[in-house]
């Protein structure tokens, strides 16, 4: 008799337990800052930059012969990127801003960039955002986005001075320098999506078992206790 009242109890408590479990509601995951992905399509190996590094942070960087994509990205960059993204793509920092002189680096109060501009000049943003490093580019899935907003809103001052193929080498140009494009590669419409610029956030496990266990031991004990007092009442 007691065996037959024990295994009522472990069946009742066993569905209370899994009662619990559906009806909880799952763990909400981490929310993950984004990062670079350095992997390359088919495992390729991440290539060595072709660009010559000089001691002068303004020069015009050293091309290769044949130039690439990139390298001519590379050339672009300097030519019209460099000033406010960085001769490292660190964005606008005061560090940079150093390197420009005291006349320049507060172009602001000097009025050429700031709100009461010339005609022939633009208001400079105080903050400009880094496109190189490790989470540089994380705000992207991939090189097609990232390619997107170059082509359609850079050079922020003026976006219709960049032509459709200086788009193409710009983007090949950050990729390459975040090591994700491997050489050989011209970018184009086709493959911008292989590069992968952020990785999904890893799912958090779910919380939920050992709650559900715990409303299931309390299931067994109420439906104990309700037996007990019931049981003792039929006497």
């Amino acid at each position: 008799m007691k065996r037959k009242i024990l295994g009522w109890i472990l069946v009742i408590g066993l569905g209370g337990l899994w009662l619990a479990s559906m009806i909880l509601p799952p763990a909400a995951p981490a929310i993950q800052p984004a990062v670079i992905s350095t992997a390359t399509p088919e495992g390729t190996p991440v290539p060595e930059l072709s660009l010559t590094l000089t001691a002068n942070r303004l020069a015009k960087p050293v091309m290769s012969s044949p130039p690439t994509q990139a390298d001519k990205g590379a050339e672009y960059y300097w030519f019209v990127c460099l000033p406010c993204h960085g001769d490292k793509g660190q964005g606008l920092t005061d560090e940079w801003r150093t390197v420009y002189g005291p006349e320049e680096m507060n172009c602001w109060q000097s009025g050429c960039h700031g709100k009461r501009h010339p005609p022939e000049g633009f208001e400079l943003p105080h903050i400009v955002p880094p496109v190189l490093g490790a989470t540089a580019l994380g705000r992207f899935n991939n090189a097609e986005e990232l390619h997107h907003v170059i082509a359609t809103s850079m050079p922020w001052y003026r976006p219709s001075y960049m032509t459709a193929e200086q788009s193409w080498q710009v983007t090949a140009y950050l990729l390459r320098q975040q090591g994700i494009m491997p050489p050989n590669v011209t970018l184009n419409e086709g493959n911008t999506p292989i590069f992968r610029l952020r990785t999904q956030a890893p799912a958090v496990e779910e919380e939920r078992p050992v709650t559900a266990a715990i409303i299931g031991l309390l299931v067994v004990g109420v439906v104990g206790i309700v037996w007990h007092y019931r049981k003792r009442a039929e006497r």
